[in-house]
């Protein structure tokens, strides 16, 4: 009899104890996800300004472009390429950071650990992807004030000192356009570049989901 009281003991003992661990398992889960979608929640504000800022600088090289286009002459195509260039890559980054807002809206309403994970690998991602478009647009800044003025009156070492800057520049533009990669992220440029709050929210919040899967690792 004693036994078998016992055993029933035992029983009910392990049945709570699972019961426990179950909880716990799922409060984890639960805080853990609840940190990673607020992390990135001053991130969204972040975007947002960005595309307003972005559409505004849009509409003003717009309207540059249409009254340079208005008095057209040969030495304003300097401007008038350089400011489409800077267009296009200032909408390329409008359209990705407005995809990025809505991702973040979708991880903020999702409770499923898998999908946020998927969702925060998509959001790593765009990031980099649209940071080496951007780089692409930096030469043009030093390309849109060539104007009449610089070919009539500029000297030798003027030209020497644009060459130089626009060359070193597009150099560099193009080499982080290919050396911006996820692998790359332990490197010290690389973390210098992304040392913003744009890329640090989402790297945080992505450990705060390893951390699941850490405790879930220790249960087996």
């Amino acid at each position: 009899m004693e036994d078998k009281t016992l055993k029933e003991m035992w029983a009910n003992y392990d049945k709570k104890l699972e019961k426990s661990l179950a909880l716990n398992h799922r409060l984890i889960i639960e805080i853990q996800t609840q940190k990673a979608k607020t992390a990135l929640r001053p991130l969204k504000t972040v975007k947002i300004i960005a595309v307003i800022l972005g559409i505004l600088w849009v509409l003003f090289l717009s309207v540059l472009i249409f009254f340079a286009l208005s008095a057209m002459t040969y030495y304003r195509h300097f401007f008038i390429t350089s400011a489409l260039a800077i267009i296009i890559t200032t909408v390329a980054a409008i359209v990705v950071y407005i995809r990025q807002v809505v991702l973040i809206q979708q991880i903020d309403n999702s409770l499923n650990v898998l999908e946020v994970q998927r969702k925060l690998a998509s959001l790593q991602s765009s990031t980099i992807n649209i940071a080496r478009i951007l780089f692409l647009s930096a030469p043009f800044y030093t390309t849109f004030y060539i104007n009449k003025s610089m070919f009539e009156h500029g000297t030798i070492g003027l030209w020497v000192l644009q060459l130089t800057v626009t060359t070193v520049l597009t150099i560099m533009s193009v080499w982080l356009y290919r050396n911006i990669r996820l692998e790359n992220a332990d490197k010290r440029w690389f973390k210098f570049i992304f040392g913003s709050n744009e890329w640090t929210s989402v790297i945080k919040a992505m450990n705060f989901l390893k951390e699941i899967e850490a405790y879930k690792k220790e249960q087996i």
